[in-house]
């Protein structure tokens, strides 16, 4: 699990390199991870119905990321609330 967790940490890293904090309304990451999710259900549609490993590679890419994005999510939210900026 520590290994996951570490490739978590990494995407979240890159996530904030590229994009910086993102505080965003829960609807809008509520977008932003569903597009995460198709971009899974595709590579994960290409290695079933092609038998092609690569795309089992790309699975766990993408699973990465959808799991970074809903860390930066939470984080999001915990922000918020120090602020109080949620009820």
């Amino acid at each position: 699990m520590e290994n996951i967790l570490n490739e978590i940490r990494k995407e979240r890293k890159r996530q904030d390199e590229k994009w910086g904090e993102q505080n965003h309304h829960p609807l809008l990451w509520f977008s932003i991870i569903g597009e995460e999710f198709g971009e899974m259900c595709h590579a994960f549609n290409e290695y079933t119905f092609h038998d092609d490993p690569n795309y089992l590679d790309e699975t766990f890419k993408e699973a990465i990321q959808i799991a970074a994005c809903c860390v930066a999510m939470i984080e999001c939210i915990d922000r918020q609330a120090e602020r109080n900026l949620v009820p």
